[in-house]
């Protein structure tokens, strides 16, 4: 059968060093020993070209000419290197883990959307600070260890069916008003139970009950 597929064929390249004279967004002005070019990096070529940089050619006979890599960059011992990739990139690791390792900070940034994505996820870390506008956590189970905890807000909504909380000693400081809606009401208490107001009304629709050993009015 007929192959139907045009093939591209290509000139033999010959290599070449340059220097980068000027770098644009697509294209770069490259100087060599036998002239200049004007070139594009190859795909392979993930460091971006900068200015000044020494590159290594692969020229052929219809000038057409990319850039292989970027062998020496000026700058001092610690010069900033980028990598460039165009379209979707998709990084496969097969057989092994990945790890990322840095001397200094390590950065992630996305202009749409960031995701995570693991049956396990661990987060280490001596001080944490996360600034988050708006935030939805969906889950079965929550478990927190804190030996201190502080919250502030200026609103806060709970809902839940069901609340136990058990605690040594516990404390609450109401400025204005407090309120609570309940279908009864059971305290329980092995101590003394003191309430002292300003003035104290109670009221029912049905009867009212004390029952007590003693009971000192006045």
């Amino acid at each position: 059968m007929d192959n139907l597929a045009e093939k591209k064929r290509y000139a033999p390249p010959v290599l070449e060093y340059g220097v980068v004279a000027s770098a644009r967004e697509k294209a770069f002005f490259v100087l060599t020993e036998l002239g200049s070019h004007e070139a594009v990096t190859a795909i392979g070529c993930v460091i971006k070209p900068e200015k000044d940089d020494v590159v290594l050619l692969s020229v052929n006979g219809e000038e057409q000419t990319y850039i292989l890599s970027v062998l020496e960059r000026p700058g001092g011992s610690h010069p900033e290197t980028i990598l460039q990739f165009d379209g979707q990139v998709h990084l496969d690791v097969r057989g092994g883990g990945l790890r990322l390792t840095t001397d200094e900070a390590l950065s992630f940034a996305s202009r749409e959307k960031m995701m995570l994505a693991s049956p396990k996820l661990e987060v280490d870390t001596n001080e944490g600070i996360v600034r988050i506008e708006k935030m939805s956590f969906f889950g079965k189970f929550l478990l927190s260890h804190i030996e201190k905890m502080k919250v502030v807000a200026d609103a806060m909504d709970s809902v839940f069916r069901r609340v136990v909380q058990r605690m040594t000693s516990s404390y609450r400081y109401v400025e204005e008003h407090e309120e609570i809606h309940s279908a009864s009401t059971r305290m329980l208490v092995d101590g003394t139970l003191t309430m002292q107001t300003k003035n104290t009304m109670h009221s029912a629709e049905g009867h009212i009950k004390i029952d007590a050993e003693q009971i000192h009015l006045g």
